[in-house]
């Protein structure tokens, strides 16, 4: 795919045109970051609401049917479900189980474990398991 920029300072206002063969899901994804203006998601600690930025955030995951929001120290509710979250967060999230999204921008490192199994540590040292389903895609996410 051939990508052309053109910078005008003058322009009043940025637009983005796409000439396909067909829309696939990382185009709609690419299309949905350019049209979202907004960089953070509505979490909840200790009932207090807060703004969490997509960048701060390392992990979601769903536990016991609540989505957390995990941050560098912090962990959230966040009161929606996991598909209703990856709506709205940018492609920075992988998906890897049907539970859980993580920022692979926070990622340190894959631990393969004796079983096959592969684990994510993240920055902040959580251990998330990747499901066998989702390694592939992680891989080419990573350009492994």
């Amino acid at each position: 795919m051939k990508v052309k920029f053109n910078i005008d300072e003058n322009l009043p206002e940025e637009k983005a045109e796409f000439w396909l063969h067909r829309m696939t899901d990382k185009i709609s994804q690419i299309a949905n970051e350019l049209t979202n203006k907004k960089e953070f998601i509505w979490c909840f600690r200790r009932g207090d609401a807060y703004p969490v930025k997509f960048s701060e955030i390392y992990l979601v995951q769903v536990e016991n049917e609540k989505t957390y929001v995990y941050t560098e120290q912090d962990t959230y509710l966040y009161k929606g479900r996991l598909y209703q979250v990856q709506k709205v967060l940018p492609s920075d999230f992988v998906t890897v189980s049907r539970s859980a999204l993580l920022n692979y921008h926070q990622l340190d490192h894959l631990q393969i474990l004796s079983n096959g199994n592969i684990d994510a540590i993240l920055n902040n040292e959580l251990h998330v398991q990747i499901s066998r389903r989702r390694i592939k895609e992680l891989k080419e996410r990573l350009g492994l």
